[in-house]
């Protein structure tokens, strides 16, 4: 086995090199070590690779509604995750098996909050222990599937673990003081805002989590990385005349709360959304199915384009499971690997991940990142789509064909840019809008216009009367399911921007152009739960006893 080669990234701190390990390091360090010389039972194979990872994170949350705190916490949470291969990178426990989690045992610890280096390091052993039991076992299984194969391992579906260098990454944590009565008395008095209005079941909810992340690996890689989210999420909710729900939802993502906007600029996004929600209480539902031309603006793009490239069954993620040697179904995998070189989107359409860019004009990224949670570091370009072409897909470090490679992007794709090469103003994108429509016979054309909520399901739209150009705002609508088919015509503006997206946990961010013109998208009639309440007793919030 070739040995594996150690690229060293030292990180400059307070002027002083990456220093000696803490005790979390060290006790996975430690750990680590005995396992990969002391792990075998009975006949089985040893390990030939062993990694953890332990979040050591707190969280801060605060919740505020009607000039009043509903909740207000600190919990500090260290998290645990570890990888056993028996075998070697070629041939393992995982390469002939899609289910690659070990259910936890009634044993299993978990890590203590405090630096015990004895308490984490028993903590670890129970589960490195368990992990390899089953491992151990299934690579015999798998040796065992091949040999009765009677065919070359290269000739049978398999996975392989990718050979990256070694690294060692520590990245300083910029140190931040949350100040939890500060921000209670901001919830508490901007939601103040709802007590007068009609949406008083709305409120303010902030989440600031703040720690490291640490990756251990017997490949000698070893991680030390900054975690710090902070998004304030705004849910106003209502009801219109009839009773029926009507909500609008914004969330800030930033770092650091001190870089969250001030309280006057959030006061005066508060009232510009409570017009907005007041609106949708006396507008039209819309009431048919619509099939057309689409114009979608602002971060209604960002959403958009995330449904369509990484969200469905087909998307630019490698899927690395592998079919049953035993089973007579073929691989009914939805993959693109099968089509690369080939075109999948509009020719004007270029698709790239950046995962190494932090900030773009002026917006922090909050979904940059300098290696990923296996310690594979991704290229600072990374082209997917090109003109329209697929070249390349997201993917961790299993592999299942001679053409893929790692690239760092376990978990998730971090960084994206979509750059759309056929070009138009705004004021052109809308006209292309209602002269597609008209010839496609329509009476009117849509318009989704920075829809957050589009990533929910539940939107609002814009019809635009082909004849005039007139805009009328209608709410209840949903998009029906995206394809790739999706950016086969699209048009959009020069200007772009930079929008993070969440969503299982991780953020995405976005840089893609502030408006985009889709020749053809279909947008449903969306039902909404009514509540026609009858009040015996009037409300104390409008209404003085």
């Amino acid at each position: 086995m070739m040995k594996v080669r150690i690229l060293f990234l030292m990180l400059i701190a307070g002027g002083k090199l990456m220093g000696q390990p803490n005790v979390i390091q060290k006790a996975m360090r430690d750990e680590i070590d005995r396992s990969m010389r002391e792990l075998k039972l009975d006949t089985l194979q040893p390990p030939c690779y062993v990694s953890c990872s332990i979040s050591d994170v707190t969280y801060y949350n605060i919740s505020a509604t009607l000039g009043g705190i509903l909740n207000s916490s600190e919990q500090k949470a260290r998290a645990k995750g570890n990888r056993v291969l028996v075998g070697t990178y070629e041939m393992n426990d995982e390469s002939l098996d899609n289910n690659l989690f070990s259910a936890p045992e009634a044993n299993d610890i978990a890590v203590p909050l405090d630096d015990d280096y004895l308490g984490i390091r028993r903590a670890l052993w129970v589960s490195i222990d368990n992990v390899y039991r089953s491992a151990s076992r299934q690579h015999a299984k798998n040796v065992e599937t091949w040999r009765e194969q009677k065919k070359p391992l290269e000739e049978i579906p398999h996975r392989v673990f990718a050979k990256v260098p070694a690294i060692k990454l520590a990245l300083p944590l910029p140190a931040v003081t949350f100040d939890k009565k500060k921000w209670e008395t901001y919830l508490k008095q901007l939601t103040q805002r709802f007590v007068t209005t009609d949406y008083p079941g709305s409120s303010l909810s902030l989440r600031f989590e703040q720690g490291i992340e640490y990756f251990e690996s017997s490949e000698g890689t070893s991680l030390k990385l900054p975690v710090q989210k902070t998004a304030l999420q705004l849910t106003i909710v209502g009801r219109t005349p009839e009773g029926e729900l009507v909500f609008d939802q914004h969330t800030w993502e930033v770092h650091q709360p001190d870089d969250l906007p001030t309280m006057a600029e959030l006061d005066a996004e508060i009232t510009r959304r409570l017009a907005r929600i007041e609106a949708q209480t006396k507008a039209k539902k819309l009431e048919d199915d619509y099939t057309g031309p689409v114009l979608i603006e602002g971060s209604s793009v960002a959403d958009v384009l995330a449904s369509i490239l990484f969200a469905g069954r087909e998307r630019l993620v490698y899927d690395n499971n592998i079919p049953n040697p035993a089973s007579l179904r073929a691989d009914a995998r939805a993959t693109l690997e099968n089509r690369l070189g080939k075109n999948i989107l509009d020719p004007a359409i270029t698709v790239k991940a950046l995962a190494r860019t932090h900030t773009y004009k002026g917006v922090p990224l909050l979904g940059a990142f300098e290696a990923d949670s296996e310690g594979t570091v991704p290229p600072a370009e990374l082209v997917l789509v090109e003109k329209g072409i697929l070249k390349d897909m997201l993917n961790d470090r299993s592999l299942t064909s001679t053409a893929q490679t790692a690239n760092g992007h376990r978990d998730g794709p971090g960084v994206i840019q979509v750059v759309v090469s056929e070009q138009a103003t705004p004021r052109q994108l809308k006209e292309k809008l209602i002269a597609q429509a008209k010839a496609a016979g329509l009476e009117y054309a849509l318009i989704v216009r920075n829809e957050e909520l589009a990533r929910y399901g539940i939107l609002n739209v814009y019809k635009v009367d082909v004849n005039t150009g007139a805009e009328t705002y209608e709410r209840n609508a949903r998009f029906n399911q995206f394809s790739f088919r999706t950016l086969r015509k699209v048009v959009a503006t020069a200007e772009d921007a930079a929008y993070n997206v969440s969503g299982n946990g991780n953020s995405t961010s976005y840089i893609v152009p502030q408006q985009l013109l889709l020749g053809e998208l279909e947008i449903l009639r969306a039902e909404m739960p009514a509540f026609k309440e009858e009040e015996f007793v009037k409300n104390p919030l409008k209404h003085n006893p």
